[in-house]
């Protein structure tokens, strides 16, 4: 080879490292940032969570703590200096890690709050550093624990929806099908209601796909007329479904209330929990929006 193509060919490959490597810097984040979560959970002595977040790719810290005004959290699994920091997604520039927070939720009788939530908290890291971060919402609620007429007798679950089979142990009227967080998931989180008053159909859950949402044996939550009333014979089932494209944490409840034939006032819940998985082009839009909200701030 010509010694002169020699160094045009070696300059144009530094010039593409020099590139690349300013390229990398740039895509760099200042801090990690926490994906979105909507968490309801019920407080009692010691309470475990799961948070995600995206970090970079060379990032090797790990939190150590967490802090959400009196509630403090440790991860369920520590890491020491030195050892392997486990990834649960891998990008071009990023990492998607996860940590399993245990809170401990004790406080003087007297302190005790009937509900508590929160938009933030502060992250403790294993090289000394803090940040606030945004995690979407937290609520607890007190533990209460009830007998109800409306028992969940069979649940299902496939790639697309939920399922919850209810029966009927005493005539009761159903008043409310209510949801944590619908103010903000709205149209992200869907739910059908198959009621005593529509014919029962015998359509093989499983074979239902995502698009196939309107040809479900049951009425839009939006467009169900309440109060129903319900026998011993009858069944109520509750479907359930999350936008595909709503990349966030979920961990919700779903409660149904009413009275029953006695008088008794009763309500139930159906949970629903949901992980992510992420691509690039969802890790590039998670980070464009957070990056902007902070310097909205």
């Amino acid at each position: 080879m010509n010694a002169r193509f020699f160094w045009i060919a070696l300059s144009l490959i530094g010039i593409s490292w020099i590139a690349n490597s300013i390229y990398a810097y740039s895509k760099q984040l200042d801090e990690p940032i926490f994906l979105d979560h909507y968490i309801e959970t019920s407080s009692q002595d010691t309470i475990q969570m799961t948070f995600y977040y995206l970090a970079n790719k060379n990032d090797r810290t790990t939190v150590t703590s967490v802090s959400a005004g009196e509630w403090v959290g440790y991860p369920h699994s520590y890491h020491l200096p030195g050892e392997q920091v486990y990834n649960d997604q891998t990008f071009t520039n990023h990492v998607l890690r996860k940590i399993e927070v245990q809170f401990d939720t004790y406080l003087p009788e007297s302190d005790h709050l009937e509900e508590f939530s929160f938009t933030e908290m502060d992250v403790y890291f294993s090289d000394g550093t803090q940040i606030t971060a945004p995690i979407g919402m937290v609520k607890f609620r007190p533990f209460h624990y009830e007998e109800s007429p409306l028992r969940q007798s069979s649940s299902t679950s496939s790639s697309s929806y939920k399922l919850a089979h209810y029966s009927v142990t005493e005539p009761l009227t159903v008043e409310a099908i209510t949801t944590s967080f619908q103010e903000v998931l709205q149209d992200h989180f869907r739910i059908k209601v198959h009621t005593p008053d529509q014919p029962p159909s015998f359509s093989t859950f499983n074979d239902f796909k995502q698009d196939d949402w309107n040809k479900l044996p049951a009425r839009d939550l939006k467009d169900l007329t309440l109060p129903f009333t319900m026998d011993t014979s009858d069944f109520l089932n509750l479907y359930s479904a999350l936008d595909p494209d709503f990349k966030a944490v979920l961990d919700l409840r779903i409660s149904i209330s009413g009275t029953s034939a006695s008088g008794k006032k009763f309500s139930t819940a159906e949970g629903y929990i949901h992980y992510p998985y992420l691509e690039q082009k969802d890790v590039n839009e998670i980070i464009k929006r957070k990056t902007k909200e902070g310097s909205d701030e």
